[in-house]
């Protein structure tokens, strides 16, 4: 009897944490489509006083509050904040296999493209622009390391994606087998040359700064 106490109760617990869970999970997606129905109520009535995130926000604080007054057991409270195994199950696959399945299946279904149109698809959306990400960085007064590393990453990235681009489009034209080897050579090619003029301007530059700066002082 002494020995099955402890298990009994460390079944309770459990049964308890499951509960909680279950409860947390549950407002938690209720609150999700909560934020879906009214950003779209938003949007349809042409309420622009309120943006959706506002929107979304003022929903979790709404439900958080009335969770920390009410007589919320802690177990249930605690799935209210962020936990990585919610994140992680419930709204990161959404996330990676929503685009995959939608934009992948359309492209494929729809319009039958093969493999190699679909890698220069692939290729010309990878680009990204941080023009947004690099005007907050300037009115924070970021780091100006963090904003050359951003900038710069966002740079070679548009240049891989030109380089596959062409890749692509040549393997495309010829689509034998003789010319692979030709298209890996010119994405090289594209790829080291860009690379070296990049580092040579950047030297250069980095020289006629130093010796202006000697020159002036």
């Amino acid at each position: 009897m002494a020995v099955a106490a402890p298990r009994d109760a460390v079944a309770a617990g459990t049964v308890d944490e499951q509960k909680a869970a279950g409860v947390g999970i549950l407002l938690q997606i209720s609150m999700l489509v909560l934020s879906f129905v009214l950003g779209h109520l938003l949007r349809r009535r042409k309420f622009y006083y309120l943006p959706e995130a506002s929107a979304s926000l003022l929903i979790g604080m709404i439900v958080g509050g009335l969770a920390n007054i009410s007589n919320t057991q802690r177990s249930t409270r605690r799935w209210f904040n962020f936990r990585e195994d919610f994140f992680l199950l419930f709204l990161l696959p959404p996330l990676i296999l929503y685009p995959f399945l939608y934009v992948g299946g359309l492209i494929y279904i729809v319009y039958k493209l093969p493999l190699v149109e679909c890698m220069m698809f692939g290729a010309l959306i990878s680009a990204t622009d941080p023009v947004t990400v690099l005007s907050i960085f300037q009115e924070l007064g970021t780091d100006v390391n963090l904003y050359a590393l951003v900038f710069g990453e966002s740079v070679l990235n548009d240049a891989v994606a030109i380089s596959l681009y062409r890749s692509m489009a040549s393997m495309r034209k010829n689509s034998s087998g003789p010319h692979y080897f030709l298209v890996i050579l010119r994405f090289l090619e594209n790829f080291v040359g860009s690379m070296s003029s990049g580092v040579g301007v950047g030297l250069i530059s980095a020289l006629i700064s130093l010796m202006l700066t000697f020159f002036y002082q």
